[in-house]
């Protein structure tokens, strides 16, 4: 048996348990979100595409958006995009395996216009392919949020919506 180890200081045996993989969702979330931004960097916000299931886990994707917490270049935006649908497929080898599809930005754990866009994006990117199940999470050094598609229409009509969002709690490095 093989151990997936340095994910928040707990081993885990593989195969994962589905108890194993659920509590390794948000721990991997965590670290990614404490990873640092370093100033003056040419990129602070990705779209990473990440696979959990029973044998491990798997970056299929890291791609970098750009510098900024707007909107984003449109075609370079709906471009990067689609390669996240592209890499959303159903793994080949391993069945039951599901997706994280992670915004890692700096910034507060709020839900923006354009974190919405991006989100809206990959969901039309996803939606005309066969796709692993996945979910969409932002992160950062400021906490871990799911994005959902009741979420982002609230927050883009409603902007007091953000007090109802699912949040997951602050990063600590």
């Amino acid at each position: 048996m093989s151990t997936v180890s340095n994910t928040s200081d707990t081993n885990y045996q593989l195969p994962l348990s589905e108890a194993d993989q659920t509590a390794l969702r948000p721990a991997l979330l965590h670290e990614l979100g404490a990873l640092p931004f370093r100033p003056g960097a040419p990129i602070s916000r990705s779209l990473w595409v990440i696979f959990i299931g029973e044998w491990g886990v798997w970056t299929h994707a890291t791609l970098p958006v750009d510098d900024r917490l707007d909107l984003p270049d449109e075609e370079n935006i709906t471009g990067l995009c689609d390669l996240v649908g592209i890499h959303i497929r159903p793994p080949g080898c391993h069945d039951n395996e599901k997706a994280m599809i992670v915004l890692r930005r700096p910034g507060p754990a709020e839900l923006s216009k354009a974190d919405a866009h991006i989100f809206s994006l990959v969901r039309q990117a996803a939606a005309g392919r066969e796709t692993a199940p996945w979910v969409f999470y932002m992160v950062g050094p400021e906490g871990i949020r799911e994005v959902t598609d009741s979420d982002t229409s609230e927050s883009i009509e409603h902007p007091t919506a953000a007090k109802s969002q699912k949040r997951l709690g602050a990063v600590r490095p």
